[in-house]
């Protein structure tokens, strides 16, 4: 009998009559506990460096070691068992605590730039500098843009 998956985010389906239920259950749970408002701690690429906490997750960084080999750009979400890896979609958006704001998936991980608001230049148009600030404003709120600071 062939595993049955979602298949966007590979999270295990039951089957009738099928044995042990209660793990791919879990399984399940945990894979949708770590997607349903994902927040990350870093973008790391050593799990030797980090001390885990059950609910935790790292996005994978490029060339990872030890039990994250193989897994770049996933989510690693720990489980207090063990290691959970996550495949993102493009577009994917996550946040990273450790910088303090978004990343998105575009075939790999970009973090949100900072975008400073209009200064300068030899006329200075305050109608226009208000709108463009408005936006930066919203845009920061809504958490799609890091604040300037």
């Amino acid at each position: 009998m062939a595993l049955l998956e979602t298949a966007r985010f590979k999270i295990p389906l039951l089957a009738a009559g099928q044995a042990h239920k209660e793990l791919l259950h879990n399984e399940a749970l945990a894979r949708i506990d770590f997607l349903l408002h994902p927040i990350v701690q870093a973008i790391e690429t050593d799990p030797a460096a980090i001390v885990p906490v059950a609910g935790q997750s790292w996005l994978v960084g490029p060339e990872a070691t030890d039990e994250w080999l193989d897994q770049d750009d996933k989510i690693a979400g720990w489980t207090g068992n063990g290691w959970l890896f996550i495949s993102p979609l493009p577009m994917m958006r996550i946040y990273v605590e450790s910088a303090s704001g978004f990343a998105v998936y575009r075939g790999s991980w970009h973090l949100y730039e900072e975008i400073a608001g209009p200064a300068g230049g030899s006329v200075i148009d305050a109608e226009a500098r208000a709108v463009i600030e408005s936006i930066l404003l919203a845009l920061t709120g809504n958490g799609i843009l890091s604040s300037a600071s």
